[in-house]
């Protein structure tokens, strides 16, 4: 058994596959615990990553791109100046991987390809502070049972703190934790408190985390200039709060009530320095992030024939992300700018989700002569709506005076009501000391409401309520072929609902002129929505073998996923038959019918890979581990899936002395190549992506407690600093094409460098705790 926590403990030097380290080398089953996150913190996959509150500690994550930085095959997605949009799992990314905070979805996204290149406004899934949560499970693969709508690629599933986390187990007790750090890589200071608190039968906790920082480093100083060509990163400051607070009540022996708070709230300043040009002389990002949740929790250690316990929750959720941008810009003809010139415009943009969820969850273990089952089944029910809001402003010269009144923007998606009901089932079967069967079931309805207004006109005649639904499920059979030796065989299928924007974009209407007659057509589609849109389909199937002992583990596992009626922005052809004149300032062009974008289900896609995993403790201090990742993905047409990424590995060592430790990483990932990037469907004005080099980064980690209640934790990241990009940053980097607004680097690459990674630098963070 203490070989097991040893090994857990490495999982900082690499992180890989630490639930099947967690495992016994006997086949033993499952232990349900039924609380407020049962299915959510219980993934049915064998292909699971866990990461604790200690190990993200020891690591000094600062957030989810921290928290991940050891797990091969598993990173965050950049959006810019609105930081990460979720994670990227065996290629899948966005919407297409499920985050859910105990058990409850962070919505979803606003991020239309037409949104990218001007970055006014990107909404992504964020809001959560590592200093709240005791765990992070990773999902890789299908589990919808987990996550429901959402888990194609795989989840995240995030567990926040309770105050049992800091208390003994019986009795009144009381805990206060006082801890500050800094980082080099973005000058951030942070300073958490935790106190928590049992007295009688009542128990609380209270966490507060507030976060002060500047923009990323790259990798290489450069000198501060303004436009394209820059590279270094553009200023940035930005502070983050986040409190979480509980209180839990056991009403008797076998009923407990509970209830959560939680709000985060973050503001950033932008001086967008590399969209500067001739006509944009300034412009300047002013952007927020708020959540806010609270939460009801009913325990019942029910010993009845229908479940050992139940536990119901009744869970309120609100996200808001608010961007603002001022430019200054030379622009300014015409009544509608005030004849100033330069003048002040700003585009004032927010998208707020709302949710409210009911949940049930019951456990039940049942024994017989020859069988072990252990059930664990409920369901839930749900309302979130959507809002969107966009203003622009328009002032005289560099002042605080309109020179028109403000224009309030078609809304990018109409308010939309969705209600989401959901069923589910898991069982693990235990047949005999060598066979163990876990099996799942869940069924999703899901009914899309949308809200026609003066803000949002639907002059194609399209936009409607749509209803999905969806039976999805998860089979894995483990065979224990001796004491060491571990086969298991897995197959899931997931499923992803469309977005609200991506069903109900906005129609735009341009106009055109027929050729043959003369005639204006001013009612042509320049985009049209799509609610016929089907549900995205996954169907991963996974092999496994793994081979462990007291000082030795040894595993691999080959996977193929298969997704279905993909959704992606696709061109279109109206009116095929007829020739269409477009005059532009003097400059006219001839197309036979008239293009238009939507958005479709554009066909399958597959990927495929192989991940490994080692550990090895040498002695009872010093002990090493490894994980590797590969992944390939092809679309339907033969091209790559270019959100692969490149395949990696973390090789990591660990020495454990009496009262300190000591953590060396190293990182390599291959390159990304041009056969494993391109697109086929791109239009020539499209650049096509950068791509990255193959890298190797050291990083230098460790913990030292100085008595037993004052702990130092010190790295250095980046030791040899290498310069080095991360793809899931460089794939998105675009030529600039004559306009600041559009961003972008210079055709030569020149620019680049300010989406590499930070050089060497350190952190330090010091905790104090009685």
């Amino acid at each position: 058994m203490a070989m097991q926590y040893t090994l857990l403990a490495l999982a900082v030097t690499a992180a890989f596959a630490t639930q099947a380290l967690a495992d016994n080398a006997a086949p033993e089953l499952d232990t349900v615990s039924v609380t407020a996150q049962a299915v959510q913190t219980q993934a049915n996959s064998k292909q699971t990553e866990q990461l604790s509150a200690q190990q993200l500690q020891q690591q000094q994550a600062q957030n989810i791109a921290d928290a991940v930085r050891f797990v091969p095959g598993v990173t965050t997605t950049d959006m810019g100046r609105f930081g990460s949009n979720g994670f990227n799992i065996r290629g899948l990314d966005g919407d297409r991987v499920a985050i859910t905070v105990d058990g409850l979805s962070l919505g979803e996204t606003l991020d239309p390809p037409t949104f990218v290149a001007y970055e006014f406004f990107r909404s992504a899934r964020g809001g959560v502070d590592i200093e709240a949560l005791k765990q992070i499970e990773i999902v890789k693969g299908a589990d919808a049972i987990a996550a429901g709508s959402g888990a194609l690629g795989g989840a995240v599933l995030f567990v926040t703190k309770d105050p049992a986390d800091y208390l003994t187990a019986e009795g009144d007790d009381s805990h206060i934790g006082l801890s500050a750090g800094f980082s080099g890589s973005n000058d951030e200071t942070s300073f958490s408190g935790t106190v928590a608190n049992r007295s009688g039968k009542l128990e609380s906790l209270l966490v507060y985390t507030r976060r002060d920082g500047s923009e990323t480093e790259t990798a290489r100083s450069g000198d501060n200039i303004s436009g394209a060509g820059r590279t270094i990163a553009d200023p940035l400051d930005y502070s983050s709060n986040n409190i979480l607070a509980k209180l839990q009540y056991q009403l008797t022996d076998s009923q407990r009530l509970g209830w959560t708070g939680e709000y985060f709230k973050q503001t950033s300043e932008l001086d967008n320095q590399s969209r500067l040009d001739s006509t944009y002389l300034s412009r300047f990002g002013d952007d927020e992030i708020e959540r806010k949740r609270f939460g009801l929790q009913y325990e019942w250690l029910a010993a009845q024939a229908f479940a050992d316990s139940v536990n119901a929750t009744l869970d309120y959720q609100s996200n808001y992300t608010h961007g603002l941008t001022t430019m200054l810009t030379t622009g300014c003809s015409g009544v509608v700018n005030g004849g100033v010139s330069p003048c002040l415009r700003s585009e004032d943009r927010d998208f707020k989700q709302q949710q409210l969820k009911l949940a049930v969850a019951l456990d039940k273990e049942l024994f017989g002569n020859t069988v072990h089952q252990q059930w664990l089944y409920g369901g839930s029910a749900e309302r979130r709506s959507v809002e969107y809001s966009a203003i622009d402003r328009r002032y005289i010269g560099q002042t605080d005076e309109l020179a028109s009144p403000p224009v309030i923007d078609p809304d990018q998606v109409p308010k939309t009501d969705v209600t989401a009901l959901s069923l589910y089932a898991r069982e693990v079967i235990k047949f005999d000391p060598r066979w163990t069967l876990r099996l799942g079931g869940r069924f999703d309805s899901l009914k899309y409401s949308p809200e026609l207004d003066e803000q949002f006109s639907d002059a194609s005649q399209t936009v409607a309520n749509v209803d999905f639904t969806a039976f999805t499920w998860q089979t894995n059979l483990t065979y224990q072929i001796a004491t060491a030796h571990q086969v298991w065989a897995q197959a899931g299928r997931g499923f992803r609902a469309p977005t609200v924007a991506e069903m109900y974009s906005p129609t735009s209407l341009i106009s055109r002129t027929e050729q043959a007659t003369g005639t204006v057509v001013d009612d042509l589609w320049s985009s049209i929505a799509n609610p016929d849109l089907k549900a995205e389909r996954s169907l991963n199937l996974e092999l496994g073998y793994r081979y462990q002992t007291d000082n030795l583990l040894l595993g691999v596992s080959l996977f193929k996923d298969q997704y279905s009626d993909m959704i992606d922005t696709v061109t279109r052809i109206q009116n095929p038959d007829v020739v269409y004149e477009t005059c532009t300032r003097g400059v006219c062009t001839v197309a036979q019918g008239n293009q238009y974008n939507t958005i479709d289900n554009i066909g399958e896609a597959d990927v495929k890979g192989v991940e490994l995993e080692a550990a090895w403790r040498i002695s009872r201090a010093f002990s090493s581990r490894l994980a590797y990742s590969y992944n390939e993905g092809e679309k339907e047409n033969g091209d790559p899936l270019r959100s692969i990424n490149p395949a990696s590995a973390v090789l990591g060592f660990r020495y454990d002395g009496a009262n300190w430790n000591i953590t060396a990483n190293v990182t390599h990932s291959a390159a990304k190549k041009a056969k494993d990037a391109y697109d086929s469907t791109e239009s020539d004005f499209e650049a096509k992506p950068y791509l990255t080099d193959s890298y190797t980064v050291v990083d230098l980690m460790g913990t030292l407690d100085l008595t037993p209640n004052w702990q130092l934790r010190a790295g250095i990241y980046n030791l040899f600093d290498e310069e080095y990009y991360q793809w899931q940053r460089v794939r998105f980097v675009t030529n600039w094409v004559g306009s600041g607004v559009r961003g972008g680097v210079l055709a030569d690459g020149t620019g680049l460098q300010r989406y590499s990674e930070p050089g060497r630098y350190a952190k330090l963070a010091i905790s104090y705790s009685f």
